[in-house]
Formats: structure tokens, sequence, C-alpha cells
């Protein structure tokens, strides 16, 4: 149970970090500019909008998008006749006629209001107008919904073709090269991506995302945590009278069945979307370890591991809305999930002497179950005031979860006689407080000046219960209590913290954002058999800042710098040793702190009206403490892998998205990310380092009677670990898809990995104590077939403010 009188109390100092001056009111020059405010009917500002300025021949002559209180400037370079055209999802495209002349070189647009849209618009026309990649402030944005080859597949399939992330075959995450990381979900932490990112994104639909954005040099808006950056998945949700969608996919690995529906009446709306999923997961590795005394091989393991496991899990969730004027909003979320995911395993492994001689010889069979439950409920209300952009959101959450978690161990000798016997059952409960508040005040009239504020808290406790029983080697039948590995395992983490951020449009050309933000952590723990007990206590100032310069020819330049941090979590402080395989054990670390980074990026953006997209980025970052997996092994050849704080390490690198149109049925867009890391750690006096790079092309093709088709393929070279390296890998898909756009229908089927029963990887590590390969399979070869029907109104979009706890260590599973 959380216990709130533990919370220590913190004082924030919120600092500006530009002087006072900058606030001064500087007025645009006005010369040949074209301003004003996009509003919807209700006379709420409309972001990100986009609007583009055509000349009398048809010929585009300027565009920009709206900024987050829908304010906009273009520049337009000769005096004529001209349309400003304004669109946005959700609403009607609207043509605004302006004249420019040597008089009135500038025009100013007043009452600007956007009409709802009404109309059903195909869905293949929605995709034939959006690109799929695309850069709003501060972010780069993929629009999942556009990219056929997703239907069916699931939220780590959406991930592995976003820009600047990585996916692995099992679903980690990585953001050039990094694996500390935030992913939210329309903007608030999820306790089912904190339990398990890999697990959880292969447990979420591709079919309910909208958009993903990514989000590489975070503002102090965000929470510090997350060195890498974060990523915000957008899903689906629909305002407009009954509207919904239902998806069903099979193939030779899964089965999903995917509702969705939303509706709205008067001040009300409503949405809904479910999930049931039966996965199979197929996987196996091939190991050679030897151990090594003064540089000599001692002790040499062979072992072949065959993984075979079904998964069936399923989630739903609900939202909410009340609105019962333009000032004030209410949100009421539930999001919920279920499941088994265990890893059962059969292996073969043989002991040999420096010579070659066999010394041990034996098979095992490891049968587990992996139960987990959990939940977030989540209260917001938004009121806005009389001056435009002026608003204060408070947000409360709630999540709650379980796992229950168990493994029973048999070792079989010579004639499949059981000669050791290993049971480890391990229960779970967390919970977790979110409290949260942000303030938005304009400080000027015109919109160029926006401070934002907040304070946020959020309060964790958990209790793990393990106890293992083994057998001896005279009864092996017969398990026993082991006293030694048993114990009740409580945490508690508790953060304060405060934020401060000035943005600031200083002209038509330049933009400026600076902010700061404090973050106060308390984490204690102990166990209660064992008596022992640790805590550690840290603030750290987090600066950020942002220097936009728009250049000619819908051309961006952007530096920016931010500090992050990644505090560890309980699953990776937990000391419960998963000692299934006896060979390789794998434990938590109590002891673990947080690391800590500093990074900096230059961006370099093109978007034009032809639609081509480029963004380029050359970043660099300093990691202290950081946090990574560290194997070693015993004088018996027993190897044990914990997270430790034992090496910094320097990145740099560069990555490029790119999008374009070859002609206008044919459409390609690709992501290339290139990297310098360099380990370096004082305490083992050991240095790696190399380069690694990723590249990856999705092209599609619009035929004729309304059928698509679509390739993509991705590979991943060599990369470097702190004790050794990661071979290269490789993925690649097809897909085929006919609409029905009458009857709102469709269908689609891809080919997964088709000339491939396996994709391997092969990871290598090499130190004073052992040289160890290991050869990872990975099975995925599939055929899927989707069936996609949509009702109703289209989906149409509704912003929410929603927590996002984004500040929870979600390294990958090792």
């Amino acid at each position: 149970m959380l216990n709130l009188r533990r919370v220590y109390p913190i004082i924030l100092t919120i600092l500006l970090i530009f002087p006072l001056f900058l606030l001064a009111q500087q007025q645009p020059s006005g010369k040949n500019a074209v301003t004003g405010t996009v509003k919807d009917e209700g006379g709420k500002p409309v972001p990100y909008a986009t609007l583009g300025i055509l000349k009398e021949d048809g010929t585009q002559a300027g565009a920009a998008y709206s900024g987050e209180d829908g304010t906009f400037q273009i520049k337009i370079a000769e005096t004529g006749s001209y349309v400003l055209v304004i669109s946005s999802v959700g609403f009607n495209t609207t043509p605004f006629p302006f004249v420019l002349t040597t008089e009135k070189r500038s025009h100013h647009f007043t009452g600007i209001q956007l009409p709802a849209s009404t109309s059903q618009l195909k869905a293949v026309d929605i995709v034939s107008r959006k690109q799929l990649i695309e850069q709003k402030p501060g972010m780069l944005v993929y629009n999942a919904e556009n990219d056929i080859s997703n239907k069916g597949g699931t939220a780590a399939d959406v991930l592995r073709k976003a820009p600047a992330l990585n996916v692995d075959p099992q679903g980690n995450v990585t953001m050039r090269g990094s694996g500390s990381l935030k992913i939210l979900i329309n903007g608030k932490y999820s306790g089912q991506i904190a339990r398990s990112p890999a697990d959880a994104l292969n447990m979420m639909p591709a079919d309910i995302i909208r958009s993903v954005e990514i989000i590489t040099n975070p503002s102090a808006k965000y929470d510090a945590e997350g060195a890498a950056g974060v990523i915000n998945i957008i899903t689906k949700q629909g305002k407009q009278n009954l509207s919904g969608a239902l998806e069903v996919t099979a193939s030779n690995w899964e089965q999903a069945f995917n509702p969705r529906i939303s509706m709205a009446r008067d001040k009300w709306n409503m949405s809904f979307h479910g999930h049931l999923h039966r996965l199979r997961s197929k996987s196996s590795n091939s190991l050679e370890r030897t151990s090594l005394k003064d540089g000599q091989p001692q002790l040499k393991l062979q072992q072949y591991t065959l993984k075979d496991n079904v998964m069936p899990h399923s989630s739903a969730e609900l939202n909410i809305g009340y609105t019962p004027n333009q000032r004030n909003e209410f949100s009421f979320g539930v999001n919920a999930w279920l499941g088994n995911w265990p890893e059962n395993t059969d292996q073969t492994s043989t002991l040999l002497s420096p010579d070659g001689t066999v010394t041990d010889k034996y098979n095992q069979s490891v049968n587990t179950t992996a139960k987990f439950k959990g939940a977030d409920f989540s209260l917001g209300y938004t009121t806005k005031f009389k001056k435009s952009g002026q608003e204060l959101t408070l947000l409360a959450q709630f999540s709650p979860s379980t796992d229950r978690s168990s493994y029973t161990t048999d070792q079989f000798g010579s004639g499949q006689k059981l000669r050791y016997r290993e049971l480890n059952k391990s229960h779970t409960a967390n919970q977790e407080w979110t409290f949260q508040a942000d303030y938005n005040h304009p400080l000027d009239a015109n919109g160029k000046y926006l401070l934002e504020s907040g304070l946020k808290s959020i309060l964790r406790s958990a209790n793990n219960t393990y106890n293992v029983w083994a057998s001896e080697d005279a009864q092996p039948e017969n398990t026993l209590p082991q006293p030694d590995r048993s114990d009740i395992f409580v945490y508690q983490q508790n953060v304060m913290a405060g934020y401060t951020l000035l943005k600031m449009n200083l002209s038509e050309a330049w933009y400026v954002e600076a902010g700061a933000r404090g973050e106060g952590t308390w984490l204690n723990g102990h166990f209660r058999t064992a008596g022992t007990r640790f805590e550690n206590n840290f603030f750290n100032f987090v600066p950020t800042a942002t220097i936009t310069r728009k250049l000619p020819k819908d051309q961006t330049l952007t530096l920016s710098y931010t500090k992050r941090i990644t505090r560890p979590y309980i699953w990776d402080l937990n000391p419960n040793a998963n000692a299934s395989d006896p060979r390789n054990i794998v434990t938590g670390n109590p002891q673990l702190q947080p690391e800590l980074v500093h990074q900096g990026e230059l961006t370099y953006s093109l978007n034009h009206s032809n639609g081509l997209f480029i963004n380029t980025s050359l970043f660099f970052k300093q990691t202290q403490d950081g946090i990574i997996d560290f194997t070693t092994t015993d004088q018996q050849g027993i190897s044990t892998t914990s997270k430790q704080n034992l090496a910094g390490n320097r990145q740099f690198g560069t990555n490029i998205s790119i999008s374009f149109k070859v002609t206008p049925e044919w459409s390609v867009n690709s992501n290339q990310n290139i990297n310098y890391l360099r380990y370096n750690s004082g305490p083992l006096l050991t240095v790696n380092n190399g380069w690694g790079a990723d590249v990856n092309v999705n092209t599609t093709y619009k035929l004729p009677a309304d059928f698509s088709v679509q390739l993509f393929g991705e590979v991943t070279s060599r990369s470097i670990t702190l004790q050794g390296y990661k071979t290269s890998r490789y993925y690649y898909s097809a897909a085929v898809k006919k609409a029905f756009p009458a009857n709102r229908m469709m269908v689609t089927l891809a080919a997964i990995n088709p000339f491939n029963s396996s994709i391997g990887q092969i990871e290598v590590m090499n130190t004073s104590s052992f040289a160890s390969s290991v050869n990872n399979r990975y099975f995925s070869q599939a055929a899927k077939l989707t069936f996609n029907w949509e009702f109703g109104k289209m989906f149409e979009q509704k912003d929410k403010k929603k927590i996002s706890n984004d500040d929870v260590n979600t390294l990958p599973k090792g």
C-alpha cells in the first residue's frame, strides 16, 4: 500500500533562461507579410493547421503551419492577388482571397474560423493527400494510418518504419542506438508500457494508431526521464456522431480481433477500442562460451535453446469527454490489460574441458507462467480564460498492476533421468499516483511570447514477494525451501518536479524556446526478511533551449540542447534471480544509480510544396553513469547478468529522413541513421568503440481499381556493446491492398520475410574472464490477411490533455 506520508516536501525555484528585455514588445516589420489567427467555429485556436498561399495561376507562393495558439505569419515576395488556403484534420478546406499592393504590402486576417467537416471523405483520398513523414514544431511525425503494410500489424511494426527509430525482432525500440527512451500513448504514461515496452508494443494493434511523434530533444515541459528522447503514439479517437471500425487479422503466427467505436451527443463524446490477440513466438539460440584464466581457456559451455510459446492477451481503452461550455472540458479515461507471456524453453547443455573432453551433458525443460494485469485510471480538467491562449489543466492518474510469474526447471541426465528441479514463484504488486498541473500564459496580445509552467508529482510503490524451492542430489523429485533466495522486496520512488518554458517568436524568421526543469527524487527500499535497507535522494536541474531560423524556400534550421536522466525501475532493482537456466543467471541490482545525459542537436529541414521532404540532424550525446547490461562469470563458468553503472559513453552521428513522389502514383520514403559510439569504463579498464548504421526504404505504388502495393526493407549494421558487439540483421515485407470505398472496406495481404524462414543475429562478448558467441534465430516468416471495415462518420481527431509520465526507465529487455 502506498504511504503518502513518505513523500518528501520540495521547493523548486523556477528560472527564466533569457533576460527580461527579450519580453519587450517587438512588432514584425510587416513588409509583404500575411498574418492572422486560425480558430474553429467555437473560437478555439487551431494549432498546426496547414496554410498555403496560391497565386492567380495556381502556383504556390508560400506555406506554413499555424502555431500552438493558432497564429501564423507568411512572407510574400511580390505584390498581387492571392488566395490563402487553410486545411486541418476535422475541418473543411477553406480559401480566403486577398490582395497585396505597393501601398498595402501586408495583410492581417481577422476572424478566421474554419467550418467543421461534415462530408464523409473517402479513406483513399486522405491517403493520397497526406505525406507519410511530416515535420511539426519540435518533432517528426510518421502518419502510420497512411501506411497500408501496417494493416494487421502491431505497434512494434509501426515504430519499425518511423524516422530515427530502430526495432529489433523482439520489439525493443532504440533511438539513435540508445534504448533509454520514453514511450507515451496520447501524451500520457502507460503502466503497460512501463512494465515491458517490447511486450506492450507487440500487444498494441496498428489499426488504432493514427500517427507517431518522434521527439529527439524534448523541452523542459517533458519529464527529464528518457535519455534518447520521447515517442508519443497518437491513437484514433472520434468525436462526431457514431463511427467505428472492425479489424480481423490472421496469419501463421497470430490472430487478432480489434473493434473500435466512438460517438458524440450534445456535450458528451466517447471512444472505445479493444484488442484480442493470440500471438505465437518462436526463436532459438546456440551459445558457445569459454571461461578464461590468465588468458588460457578453462571450461567450455555449449548450449542449444529452443523457445516456442503462445501468448494470449487482451486490452481495452475507454475515454469519455464532457464539454459543458467553450471554456471548460472534463475527461475520464480507463486503459486495462491482461495476459500471459510465458517463456518455455527446451535446452541441451554440454560442458567440455580444455582438451575437448565432455565433462557433463544434460537436457533441461523450463515451464513458465507470466500472468499480468493492470489499468490506468485518469481524470482531466481544462479551463480556458478570456485571454486567447491562457489556460489551466489539472490531471490525475492512478495506475495499479500485478505480475504473477513462476518457473519450474527440470534437468535430465543420461537416460532422461531427473537429476535436479527448481521452482521460483514471484508476485509483484505496483501502485502509482500522478498529479499534474500545467498553466499557459500569453505575455502579449499578439501571441509572440508564451510562458508555460507546471508542477508534477509521481508517487510509486512496489512490493515483490518471491520464494524459491530446489531439490537435493539424493532426492531430485523433492524440493526444499531456499531461505537465502526468498524474501519480500519493498520499493518506493517519489518524484517532485516543476518547470518553466518561454516560447518567443522574435520575428517572422526567428523562434526561440528556453526553459528549465527541476526534479527531486527519493528512492528507498528494504528486504523484510533480510532486514537490509537502501535509499538514494537526488535533485536534477534540467535546462533546455531551442533556436529556430526559417530560411527561404521552405527551409528551417534548428539548434537545440537538453539534459536528460534515466532512473532505474523496480524491474532493474529486483534482486529475485532468474535461475531457470542455472548456467546463465539474470538478476536485478538494488544499488543501481540514475544515468545523466547531455545532448545537443543541429537540424536542417526542407518541406517543399512539390512533396519533397528532407530532415537531417547532427547530434552529440555525453552519458555519465550509463545503465548497461553487464555479464560476469565465476570459476564454474556460470554467468550472471545485471544492470550496472560501470561505463560512460560518448556518441555522435546523423539521421536523415526523406520523402518524395517519383510520380503522382509512386511515393518513396527512407530513413538512415549513422552514429559513432565510444564506451569508456574506468572500473573495468575497458574501452570499446565503433560505428553503427541502419537504413530503411518504404515505397508505395497506387494501381487502378483501388489497388495499392507497398514494399518495405530495413538493414541494421554491426553495433557495439560495452563487452562486445552484435552483427547485422535485416527485415523486409510486401503488402497488397484492395479498397472498397463505397462499402468502406479494405482487404490487405502482407508477406513478412517471405524468402527466409528465420532471421539471424550473432552477439559476441570478449572479456578477460570469458569469451562467448550466441547465434540467435528469430522465426518470423509470415503471410498475413487482414480485413478492415469502417462504419459511421470518418474518425476526426480531438486533442486532449493527458498525463505523460515519461520519467520511468524503459530499457529493452535483455
